[in-house]
């Protein structure tokens, strides 16, 4: 799923991940983390047929939300659990700790930590274009937001299967 704001500065792409798929995620542009949000949630299946059916479904799963910035301003890129997949590893948080059968959070609640005051940190964590930022422990869900000036165009369109270092688009 594609998106840009009336704007044309916020835009969106959701990439999901069937059980068969690579289930690592991958930096789409050099960007700085400089927070996580791990909200706690359901774990439904998010097959193309159930995301049409239920409605907010990317919001009641579980999902760890990675916020930064980029050249153009505002970045995130966000893992959403599913059925048998709540399990999240984000690379270099190795206290992360999602799927939890004691889930010490509510659902819809959620744990924040920054990035911004780790020694030896550039107001975060910076990631390389095509960096492993982390996976699944099978196929699910990355949505990414993000700024861009009004020239960036995608060059995938919806439902076209994206291979791992593939331009999802472009500024001209």
């Amino acid at each position: 799923t594609l998106g840009r704001d009336a704007k044309g500065k916020l835009c969106f792409c959701v990439i999901y991940l069937a059980p068969g798929d690579y289930h690592r995620f991958h930096s789409p542009a050099n960007w700085i983390v400089e927070a996580r949000r791990h909200f706690a949630g359901e774990l439904y299946s998010v097959s193309p047929y159930i995301a049409r059916t239920i409605q907010n479904l990317f919001v009641l799963n579980e999902r760890v939300a990675l916020l930064g910035k980029w050249n153009h301003g505002f970045m995130s890129m966000t893992a959403v659990g599913a059925t048998n997949v709540g399990s999240v590893v984000i690379n270099f948080d190795k206290d992360l700790r999602t799927n939890l059968k004691e889930q010490p959070l509510p659902p819809g609640a959620f744990s924040q930590l920054s990035y911004k005051s780790l020694p030896n940190s550039l107001s975060g964590v910076p990631l390389a274009s095509g960096q492993e930022v982390g996976g699944f422990k099978l196929g699910s869900t990355v949505v990414l937001v993000f700024e861009a000036p009004d020239s960036f165009a995608f060059d995938v369109k919806p439902g076209q299967t994206v291979r791992m270092g593939q331009a999802l688009g472009h500024i001209h």
